[in-house]
């Protein structure tokens, strides 16, 4: 269960941990558990900081953690996911600027066989390239 909670842990404070209103009851669950472990023989896994007197997994450095390769797996996999599902629906929007048509146009079976296609042409290109195939365009000097 600490496995568990410690992956789960991870989501939860890559962006604000449970400082941000909707992930206050998810924090306050994951704060319990790590409390009671202490009952569950556990309590060797768990730290307190003296800070903020928050709960949190112990990690041991020398020791790799399935749970941190599980973690860094979903956060390359998510990585290249939306990178693919971005460019393609980037792509997709200037096709559709140029044959006239708007976001309506999306319910249509033919742009969405295109979007497949587009994000299909970008997954085989990051497995064999990586990002080494992409290329940027260069616009004026301090622009976005």
């Amino acid at each position: 269960m600490i496995e568990v909670f410690s992956l789960f842990g991870m989501v939860l404070e890559a962006h604000g941990r449970g400082r941000e209103e909707g992930r206050k009851p998810f924090y306050a669950l994951e704060q319990k558990t790590y409390a009671a472990c202490d009952d569950f023989a556990s309590g060797d896994m768990i730290r307190r900081d003296p800070q903020n007197n928050e709960l949190a997994r112990k990690w041991d450095e020398k020791t790799p953690e399935a749970v941190v390769r599980i973690y860094d797996q979903f956060v390359d996999d998510s990585f290249w996911e939306e990178l693919i599902i971005r460019m393609a629906g980037r792509d997709l929007q200037v096709e559709m600027a140029w044959a006239g048509k708007g976001e309506e146009a999306l319910v249509e079976d033919k742009w969405q066989k295109r979007k497949n296609e587009l994000e299909h042409k970008y997954e085989n290109e990051f497995r064999t390239s990586g990002l080494g195939g992409l290329g940027l365009p260069q616009g004026e000097e301090g622009s976005n």
